[in-house]
């Protein structure tokens, strides 16, 4: 997984945004950060203005890995960007 990575259910409802969490922890830990979303129109082509952001966690970046891995086993795919962030 690179500094930022998408991924996209097979069903294209929902997808997660995968990116370093911006506040290291007081130790100096870095963490990576997990977007849950779902489009009701589903991610079809490109960037979607429907977006609903349905959850965010704060994650260690082998949780992350792991998380990433075993979705990519599953029902997801890796995916371009599918809403723009600031």
């Amino acid at each position: 997984m690179e500094r930022e990575g998408w991924l996209i259910k097979k069903d294209r409802v929902w997808a997660m945004r995968f990116f370093p969490d911006k506040h290291p922890d007081c130790d100096g830990t870095t963490y990576m950060r997990v977007h849950y979303a779902s489009c009701k129109h589903r991610f079809l082509n490109g960037i979607t203005p429907h977006v609903q952001l349905r959850d965010s966690e704060k994650m260690t970046r082998k949780a992350a890995i792991e998380l990433w891995k075993s979705s990519v086993e599953t029902e997801w795919e890796v995916s371009k960007p599918l809403w723009k962030t600031v």
